[in-house]
């Protein structure tokens, strides 16, 4: 089992150490700057003044927000924010978060963001010397560019009228045409490729045709298929080792043969323009020529700039053009062996292609095309040979065989420029073959000489700035008493982990899937079997117990996100790897027969699923109206934003009911209530008796009285369907500006996920910021501002009077006289419990449905739980106590008489990029003590309000490891004594976090 994720990274487990990444910003014509990234910043065409916490670039092709660069558990990521051209790394476009190491590029369209320095500190890093100064390998951006790109349209021309000039030559002189080709340029290109590649590659007749669709702006730019980025290169080794055998059989003897070669090698290269973006579809894919030029054009004794490719548009991986001193050596030391394999055989079967193409005797073709593969396969032996059995480095041994190469060449072609130069000028043969020849020799060995050193700097500068690599054994050698092994399985990823990381920070840091949901062990969505080292995690609490007994989950399996390691741990991501728990234990007594429970939310399947735990002969119907089973309602926000709609969200498994003999009735209406019958009426028509009824109909969101509401482009974010919808709206009507109209959780994840879809979005709140019930000040403060900076704007003290538009949301008025401009209009100003099916039957309800200590409505034999529910004159709305609810209710629906509990249920806001939680009384009364803690590092507030010495209320703004224990402190009520890191508020004189 070999080491993987977090040991290739840089790892340093001491406490309060974090990472900070220097990045360039390379943009076309403009100086690169660099920036350091040490939490999260996004990179987009937008104006300072509009998001100042954006690095904003110029390009048109860059979007308005095009991608994210964050810091997450040491590590710099970039995400993608569906910007119009995509993202890519290292040439590979991204659909999700990609971790970047230190050395790799990210392409945002035409601009270029390196990673070029970072360090584990706990001080700001500062940018190092401008890059001209510091970078070992300039792009051709940043090279010194003495002609003007321009000026190479007459050269490319010249070029291409020289080939159609030979063309024309092969056929009516083939002999001079011939000579011309074969004796003259043919053996002048290498030396070209080794002195002066860019030279070539500026004026390349191939390349000038291939890039004509583009510069005449009639070409698809469709971006290269998988099989042509990643084998590319394959396909011109191939053409390659065909052709050059073919020329001793037919090309060197026939004009209109080799004239047929050139057309269709330009038609080749103007096909790949016509169809792909940049050079991918030829120059920098499947061109013959490609791997030779590679080869020698790795250590340029002249390096001209690339003029073609602007913008670039990262078309190729370790593309030349972009970076022409480092491209091969990154060539050669790639991870992925499919990558190098080929180009370290083309390097090591070169020498025996020169060898059997001028040494091997005139026999007949088939004899000659088998004589001349056994010599390449022979040298590309000797070379794996030497790579495998004497361990020498394939990037050493690729400049060895390219000057052995480029001298047996020489040794052959000299004589035959000779005699062409002999031919045209009358100077002798052997004035040119022999000068020729030493100064090849000469030239071939200063060039491995600097190819030697270019490897070094390379690899040196490999060290100094890209992860550190651990053999397998390091693991707990690394760790020490700082940390400890996880292993997860089936993928065998071990990862090193500091005391107290949940596992799903772990998962999620290595790039393993798993689905994140609340972060909270309420929700269900990270749900993993534990094969080892159960006792070294941190015992779980009652809502993560109450979470693994609704999903009807084992001992051995644990949440994710509250599962926190003291010690070595083997996880399995497939919870189904733990065993079953025991099937219920039979009740004693008269059971109840049928059970109905309208609803299928997170109350309605708790219920179901209590029910059947306790009593396994009961009958149990549940009733949803949505077309969807038990989904996580917290995170819908990423069906508006995320490409993957649903997939993820559910949190039961497709049989769930069918194996409990739960009779679910999804997509199904309960249209109304016989009491004295006790029958619940469907909307298809049918009736269902019930012996016990509980009623989780939850709430539909609030339509304030707003002029114009009715107006297409208006919606609530209640449910998935209404994220499915807006998702579509934003698509259909090209929506680009957005106002959210609320200061509740509801408001600010759907102001979030309206960003994320790219849209410029607005909240209007009443009040000075959002979500004052929950916050106190200095985290509004800072959540006010962490908002702003991602380009959410806060237009508080107003309201939104009225929408305006014919055929559509074309604007918003506020109540002071204010217009805004909008495409779209998110109503987020709270939710009415769902009442009217108990209202009329007669059961009686207020805000919500009325409720007593058991949850029993006024109906003895009907209960309510969830939402929908007003208990002690409160209706929470939040999931932990629909949970606590639901389970209440089930079990007094059985005959039991519990008691519906009256703990503090917090509100959690996770779907925003930074963590929330707010429990309990967040506004000290007289006599009680407050404590803070900031932590600039990492972004983190934290608010505790103690009565009594008991933690009264708490508001954590990303502390998410000090969560769990503080929740449970202000639940329980206990005597509470928080760590040293809670200082009195005067002990933070001035303190402040970074906006």
């Amino acid at each position: 089992m070999s080491a993987h994720g977090s040991l290739l990274s840089t790892v340093d487990l001491r406490a309060g150490v974090r990472r900070e990444y220097i990045v360039e910003i390379r943009e076309p014509d403009r100086s690169a700057r660099r920036v350091v990234v040490t939490d999260l910043v996004e990179v987009g065409r937008r104006r300072a003044d509009r998001a100042p916490d954006m690095l904003a670039v110029r390009h048109p092709s860059v979007s308005r927000r095009h991608a994210r660069f964050q810091v997450i558990g040491g590590e710099l990521t970039v995400t993608d924010l569906g910007s119009m051209n995509g993202t890519r790394v290292n040439g590979d476009r991204i659909s999700g978060t990609t971790r970047l190491a230190l050395g790799d590029t990210a392409s945002l369209a035409a601009v270029d963001i390196a990673v070029v320095g970072g360090r584990a500190s706990h001080e700001a890093v500062k940018p190092p010397a401008p890059a001209a100064a510091t970078h070992p390998f300039p792009t051709y951006l940043q090279l010194r560019r003495r002609l003007p790109a321009g000026f190479w349209v007459g050269p490319q021309a010249v070029a291409v009228a020289a080939v159609a000039g030979l063309c024309v030559l092969l056929l009516a002189r083939p002999a001079t045409g011939l000579q011309l080709l074969w004796g003259l340029a043919v053996p002048l290109l290498p030396l070209l490729w080794v002195v002066a590649p860019g030279l070539w590659r500026n004026s390349c007749p191939l390349a000038a045709t291939n890039q004509l669709p583009r510069r005449a702006g009639f070409g698809r730019a469709k971006p290269p298929p998988a099989w042509l980025r990643n084998g590319g290169f394959v396909v011109a080794v191939g053409l390659f080792l065909v052709l050059v055998p073919t020329r001793r059989v037919l090309f060197d003897h026939s004009g209109p043969a080799t004239a047929l070669l050139l057309v269709g090698v330009m038609a080749g290269a103007l096909a790949g323009g016509l169809l792909f973006r940049g050079k991918s579809g030829w120059c920098s894919s499947v061109c013959p020529l490609l791997p030779v030029q590679r080869l020698y054009g790795q250590t340029p004794f002249v390096t001209v700039p690339n003029s073609h490719c602007r913008p670039c548009v990262g078309c190729a991986k370790h593309c030349y053009d972009f970076n022409p001193r480092v491209a091969y050596q990154a060539d050669m030391h790639d991870n992925d062996p499919r990558w190098t394999a080929p180009r370290s055989f083309f390097a090591g079967c070169f020498p025996g292609v020169v060898v059997g193409f001028f040494v091997v005797p005139d026999v007949p073709a088939a004899l000659f095309y088998l004589v001349f593969f056994a010599v390449v396969l022979a040298s590309a032996g000797s070379f794996f040979a030497l790579d495998a059995l004497l361990r020498l480095p394939a990037s050493a041994l690729a400049a060895v065989y390219g000057a052995v190469a480029l001298s047996t060449f020489y040794w052959f072609a000299a004589p035959v420029l000779g005699e062409t130069v002999h031919h045209f000028t009358g100077v002798p043969a052997a004035a040119v073959s022999w000068p020729v020849r030493v100064a090849v020799f000469g030239l071939a060995g200063v060039w491995v000489l600097r190819t030697f050193g270019v490897r070094r700097l390379f690899l040196r500068w490999s060290v100094e700035s890209q992860p550190v690599r651990l053999p397998p054994d390091g693991a707990a050698r690394l760790a020490g008493d700082s940390g400890c092994e996880v292993t997860f399985e089936p993928q065998g990823r071990q990862v090193v982990a500091t005391a107290g990381e949940s596992l799903l920070d772990l998962a999620e840091k290595d790039g393993l899937p798993i689905e994140a949901g609340c972060r909270m062990g309420v929700c269900g969505a990270d749900p993993v079997a534990i094969l080892a080292g159960a006792d070294q995690l941190s015992p779980p609490a009652d809502d993560e117990r109450a979470t693994l007994r609704r999903l009807d989950l084992g001992p051995d399996v644990r949440m994710a996100c509250c599962a926190r390691v003291n010690g070595p741990v083997t996880v399995s991501l497939d919870p189904r790897s733990a065993p079953a728990p025991p099937a219920p234990a039979r009740r004693r007594g008269t059971p109840t027969r049928r059970i109905v429970v309208v609803g299928n939310g997170i109350a309605g399947v708790t219920a179901a699923q209590e029910i059947r735990r306790l009593e396994p002969d009961c009958e149990v119907h549940v009733v949803g109206r949505e077309p969807h089973p038990l989904y996580n309602r917290m995170g819908i926000s990423r069906v508006v934003y995320g490409r993957s709609a649903m997939a993820g969200l559910f949190l039961l498994a497709e049989d769930w009911y069918e194996r409990r003999d739960i009779t679910c009735w999804l997509n199904t209406r309960a249209a109304g209530l016989d009491l004295a019958a006790r029958t619940v009426a469907l909307g298809t028509g049918e009736r269902l008796a019930f012996d016990r009824l509980i009623l989780a109909t939850g709430a539909r969101a609030d339509v304030p009285p707003i002029a114009g509401v009715a107006t297409p482009g208006c919606f609530a974010l209640r449910d998935a369907d209404d994220a499915v919808r807006i998702r579509a709206y934003v698509q259909e009507h090209r929506a680009a500006r957005a106002v959210v109209v609320g200061a509740g959780p509801l408001a600010v994840e759907g102001a979030y996920a309206l960003h994320e879809l790219g849209l410029e979005v607005s909240i209007v709140v009443r009040g000075p910021a959002v979500l004052r019930r929950y916050l106190d000040p200095r985290s509004a403060e800072l959540l006010t501002g962490y908002l702003a900076a991602r380009g959410i704007a806060l237009v508080s003290g107003a309201a939104v009077a009225g929408v305006h538009g014919t055929d559509r949301v074309r604007a918003a008025t506020l109540t002071d006289g204010r217009q805004v401009p909008t495409d779209l209009v998110l109503l987020a100003v709270g939710a009415t419990p769902e009442s009217g099916l108990a209202r009329s039957a007669g059961i009686a309800a207020r805000h919500g449905i009325v409720v007593d200590d058991e949850l029993r409505t006024s109906d003895p034999g009907v209960y309510a739980a969830g939402d929908c529910a007003e208990l002690r004159g409160q209706v929470t709305g939040l999931w932990p106590a629909a949970v606590e609810q639901a389970t209440v209710a089930a079990a007094n629906a059985l005959g039991e008489h519990r008691t519906a509990p009256a703990t503090e249920t917090p509100m959690l806001l996770k779907g925003i990029g930074i963590d929330l939680v707010s429990v309990g009384r967040v506004r000290p009364a007289p006599g009680d003590r407050v404590l803070i803690h900031e932590d600039p590092a990492r972004y983190a507030h934290g608010w505790l309000v103690l009565s009594d010495g008991r933690a009264a209320g708490a508001v954590l703004l990303n502390l998410p490891r000090e969560a769990p224990g503080i929740l449970a402190a202000v639940r329980s009520g206990a005597v509470f004594t928080p760590p040293g890191i809670w200082v009195e508020p005067a002990r933070v004189s001035g303190q402040r976090l970074p906006r």
